[in-house]
């Protein structure tokens, strides 16, 4: 005959094997998920160790009794699994007073009536012992209550089941291997468990627990080795999906493999469809990640989202995603917005750059931007040509009609200049009433042909100035320049167009007049 000792031992070694994970996971208990899973465990434990002395038990009254101590255990574990798959996959929300109390009451209205079935009968409707076997075990006809218990565990499992494996989906490469032991090691005492339902179980014993001394193991190795109580995807989810920057999570491959909802609201084109997906499709932009994803790339790139006053500024800095044992299991980008700095970095810029009357730029920016032009064309030995204009007897209209009759003659005379300009050109306000335009890869001849449009421009256009009145204006305009500019700096170019332009005024103004030479350099 078959001893049931083996079983009993197997049974207490693997109660005390639980007990142990039990008292592990309340170390943890300030972690979420750590509570119901010490609890879970404790439960499995009196289980486990309850069934054990019941197979060692003969008499119908010791197998009773020890029922009723793994009911203790029984009673509560599809609760507690419950409340450690909604914590663990960030389900938190789920958990209102309300559904913890039905999920607990069910547990309690089932020890409860195992505890007082003699008194109606509600879980086993008929107790006996069976010795059909090699070792006497509990036989019993199952109640109306007892069904109930069945359903609420395989909806439990099920629940759970499901849940995680939408959190492995979900979850990047760096999470995936606890969650996968996690689910294993809730479907395997899931399966024995519905084999002993199924009738089909060897000996006529509960397989249960003996599936839970295996998923005790997993549970283990994902506890010691990926620190499933203080890195779990909860965390990830309250950290990383909280984030007020967005994050993309890409592998090695520079696949995508995750994102956060404020990544999302900042790229839309992202979706779980793309997961999997190389980043530059996945987003379809924009180019300068090319440049942080590659080896050796810059640490951090500024990117530009949007259009117009859409537009936004943002730091896009990539670290590395490693494992406790410092393996690298891909990278995260971070997208922190730097919108309000660049704008202010902008306006900075423009207040140092730009002319707040007009528009050009002030003296001494389009100087800079002199320089380096006529840098630009001594190296490559290409033209250069500058343009100085005055306003024609611009002192009789601050005299006439005031001062803020001559501010919006400027202003006027500003917009006119520009639009008569390419994009490459520069207009700078030189003093006063002159402007002087720099003209890159323009010969003389041509800036002549230049100036000449500028001047019948200003000629034509009627000035509004306050008061509703409109006036004329004219302007005399000097031009020098090169054709191959070879050492002359910037500010021979404008003088040389300055004394010109005094030659245009000399010759009764509203006309260009070409430097005929340009004074040389003193070095």
């Amino acid at each position: 005959m078959t001893s049931s000792i083996p079983f009993t031992i197997g049974l207490v070694a693997a109660a005390a094997f639980t007990g142990l994970l039990a008292v592990y996971a309340f170390r943890f208990r300030t972690t979420p998920s750590a509570a119901p899973l010490g609890w879970m465990m404790l439960a499995c434990s009196l289980y486990s160790l309850g069934y054990a002395f019941e197979l060692a038990s003969s008499t119908l009254q010791n197998m009773l009794f020890w029922s009723r101590v793994q009911y203790l255990g029984i009673s509560f574990i599809p609760a507690l699994w419950l409340l450690f798959i909604l914590t663990y996959c960030g389900r938190e929300t789920w958990l209102t007073p309300v559904t913890k109390a039905v999920l607990l009451s069910l547990s309690g209205l089932t020890l409860i009536f195992h505890w007082t079935n003699p008194l109606h009968h509600l879980y086993y409707a008929r107790e006996s012992v069976d010795n059909a076997g090699p070792f006497p075990v509990l036989a019993f006809v199952k109640g109306p209550w007892y069904w109930v218990h069945q359903a609420y565990t395989n909806f439990a499992l099920l629940a759970g089941a499901i849940l995680l494996l939408r959190q492995y989906l979900r979850s990047s490469p760096a999470y995936r291997p606890q969650t996968l032991l996690v689910l294993i090691g809730s479907i395997v005492p899931w399966g024995v468990y519905l084999i002993y339902l199924a009738g089909l179980s060897p000996l006529h014993m509960d397989l249960s627990p003996f599936g839970l001394a295996v998923a005790g193991p997993l549970f283990a190795w994902g506890i010691l080795r990926f620190r499933l109580l203080d890195l779990v995807p909860i965390a990830k989810e309250s950290v990383f999906a909280g984030m007020g920057d967005g994050a993309i999570v890409v592998d090695l491959q520079n696949r995508l493999a995750d994102f956060n909802p404020a990544a999302e609201h900042l790229f839309p084109m992202l979706s779980r469809r793309a997961v999997g997906q190389p980043l530059r499709e996945a987003m379809a932009g924009p180019e300068a990640l090319d440049e942080l994803l590659k080896e050796g790339g810059p640490p951090e790139v500024e990117i530009e989202v949007g259009r117009d006053e859409s537009r936004r500024y943002y730091q896009a800095r990539l670290s590395e995603v490693r494992t406790r044992t410092g393996k690298i299991r891909g990278k995260t980008i971070l997208f922190t917005e730097t919108t309000s700095q660049v704008l202010l970095l902008q306006k900075l810029q423009t207040l140092a750059s730009v002319d707040d009357l007009t528009g050009a730029y002030n003296r001494r920016h389009f100087l800079d931007l002199g320089r380096n032009e006529a840098a630009r064309a001594v190296r490559y030995g290409r033209a250069l040509s500058v343009i100085i204009l005055d306003l024609d007897h611009f002192k009789l209209v601050n005299d006439t009609w005031g001062h803020e009759a001559g501010d919006s003659v400027l202003k006027e005379a500003s917009l006119v200049l520009k639009k008569g300009l390419r994009g490459s050109d520069f207009l700078g306000r030189h003093g006063g009433e002159e402007f002087a335009v720099l003209l890159p890869e323009t010969p003389p001849d041509q800036a002549v042909l230049v100036a000449e449009r500028l001047r019948t421009m200003i000629a034509q256009a009627p000035i509004l100035i306050p008061g509703g009145m409109s006036v004329t204006l004219t302007a005399s305009f000097g031009v020098s320049g090169k054709e191959r500019l070879t050492e002359e700096t910037i500010n021979f170019l404008i003088r040389a167009a300055d004394q010109a332009m005094y030659e245009a005024k000399a010759a009764g103004r509203n006309c260009v007049r070409l430097a005929s030479t340009l004074p040389r350099s003193s070095s």
